[in-house]
């Protein structure tokens, strides 16, 4: 997914709306991919089993138009998660996930 020479992707990510898609952006060594609305909750993609709390689960099944796509989807952000650590994945709707994300960037040394 993120092995060319390109600096930006755009990720079809479908299943939460038709034609969703995440956008990918090369930072040095590593890669940003926000996967906007693929997911809810960091516990759906980081670690091995699917974890989301029970109102998000809903809200995401009575908002989606493809259920399956959007669950297939979720399973390869999982497996991108684990393959590939220089990858950092984020949503639109997790701000824990967003602020550590934020952190980790101001404790990086300035280009």
């Amino acid at each position: 997914m993120l092995d060319n020479e390109e600096d930006i992707h755009l990720v079809p990510l479908a299943g939460h709306t038709l034609g969703h898609a995440g956008i990918a952006v090369r930072d040095r060594e590593r890669w940003l991919l926000h996967a906007g609305d693929a997911y809810f909750y960091r516990g759906e993609i980081r670690g091995g089993q699917r974890a989301c709390t029970p109102g998000l689960r809903f809200y995401q099944w009575m908002m989606d138009t493809d259920r399956e796509a959007r669950l297939d989807n979720q399973w390869r952000l999982r497996a991108l998660s684990s393959e590939r650590p220089d990858v950092d994945i984020f949503c639109s709707h997790d701000a824990l996930e967003l602020s550590q994300l934020s952190a980790a960037a101001r404790t990086e040394p300035a280009r």
